[in-house]
């Protein structure tokens, strides 16, 4: 036996399954901050036998002159002490402790300007813990070194919160098979899909887009196959058919 493989069945033995990994559920993968509201919460389940420390991590979503994202990390400490020009999203708490088969809540708040749209990635990520940044009594940090002494792959999850304008103005166009948007606000469409002509309920699986201001998308399809999506514009909602 090689001694890697040795190695290998030292660490099953050292490690029993009852210390297996927490098992993060962020629920959906896309929120909306609509006009009138500065914050939501979201829920965080752990489906794990074991608890879950996550570290909550948000960062502004901006697009560069080639329309590619870029993450920048929100400064959290101006947005604390409203100074003047500053704008992001706090996540309170961003620590949480979830016990197995549990769930913990974290508000995102926003703060600042709302003159255009905004978007922020979330990530909630398993972590080690330390007494000193979630603030363990001796009792969770004696569990917590236990847990963390364990090996295993934490797997984190992220999220899109979009920060609708306070003012947001619809402009949808479908034109020869694209969907312009003319409007100053993301446009969504949820559960797009391919059907055929000749079998209407044989369709492809429904995916969502979206098409932010000043985008267009391409709906890709032929003579044998119409596309059908729920076409959202804020909280207006219209299911849309190419056949009519």
């Amino acid at each position: 036996m090689s001694r890697v493989v040795h190695v290998l069945l030292l660490c099953a033995l050292a490690f029993p399954s009852h210390a297996s990994a927490p098992q993060i559920n962020v629920g959906v993968l896309f929120d909306y901050l609509q006009p009138g509201s500065s914050n939501l919460l979201k829920r965080i389940r752990n489906t794990g036998a074991s608890t879950a420390y996550v570290r909550v991590e948000v960062a502004e979503i901006v697009f560069d002159a080639d329309d590619k994202p870029v993450e920048v990390p929100v400064d959290a400490p101006s947005l604390v002490r409203n100074a003047p020009g500053a704008h992001g999203v706090i996540a309170s708490p961003s620590r949480l402790i979830i016990a197995g088969n549990g769930q913990q809540a974290t508000r995102l708040v926003y703060r600042g300007l709302r003159d255009e749209e905004r978007y922020y990635r979330l990530r909630f990520v398993p972590v080690a813990p330390s007494a000193e940044e979630f603030s363990l009594s001796e009792e969770q940090a004696q569990q917590a070194a236990e847990l963390s002494s364990a090996i295993r792959v934490f797997t984190g999850f992220g999220t899109v919160l979009f920060i609708a304008p306070q003012h947001p103005r619809y402009d949808t166009r479908i034109e020869s098979g694209q969907i312009h948007n003319h409007g100053n606000a993301t446009i969504v469409l949820e559960n797009l899909r391919q059907c055929e002509r000749a079998k209407v309920d044989a369709c492809t699986p429904g995916i969502i887009v979206h098409v932010r201001p000043g985008r267009s998308h391409v709906l890709a399809s032929d003579d044998t196959h119409f596309i059908r999506y729920d076409l959202k514009e804020g909280e207006r909602q219209r299911s849309i058919d190419s056949r009519r």
